[in-house]
């Protein structure tokens, strides 16, 4: 296997849910080859976002749950995000503010690198 590995969002939520027992099988077999150092991947702030997506409204978990369980992964060795402290941050904020995970990356932004907002969201006052 590679070192340069990217996991898109079906792998996780597989791995998440239990679901499809082929592909659950595959995910956590993946899993376990990056808990063991057999490979190392990136997770993309997109895939993340596609994971809270289908998490929340398909399988109807809570964002705390999904938020945990995300912090958790992302901290692993071996498994990697493009920005961790700002990742981190996003998804606590989306935890504890009445906000979606887009906007807690823009808060996250906003709050870790001073960067200026501009939107029409009202949500987006709430970081």
């Amino acid at each position: 296997m590679t070192d340069k590995v990217l996991l898109d969002a079906n792998i996780i939520i597989r791995f998440f849910e239990g679901s499809e027992a082929m592909h659950y099988g595959k995910s956590l077999s993946i899993m376990q080859d990056i808990q063991g150092g057999k490979i190392k991947v990136l997770l993309l702030d997109l895939i993340i976002a596609e994971i809270i997506y289908v998490s929340k409204h398909i399988y109807r978990r809570e964002k705390s749950e999904i938020s945990n369980i995300l912090k958790e992964m992302i901290m692993m060795d071996n498994f990697y995000v493009e920005n961790q402290p700002l990742t981190l941050e996003a998804l606590s904020l989306y935890e504890n503010k009445n906000i979606d995970f887009a906007d807690a990356m823009l808060c996250a932004k906003k709050n870790l690198q001073g960067y200026e907002v501009m939107s029409f969201d009202k949500d987006l006052k709430k970081c």
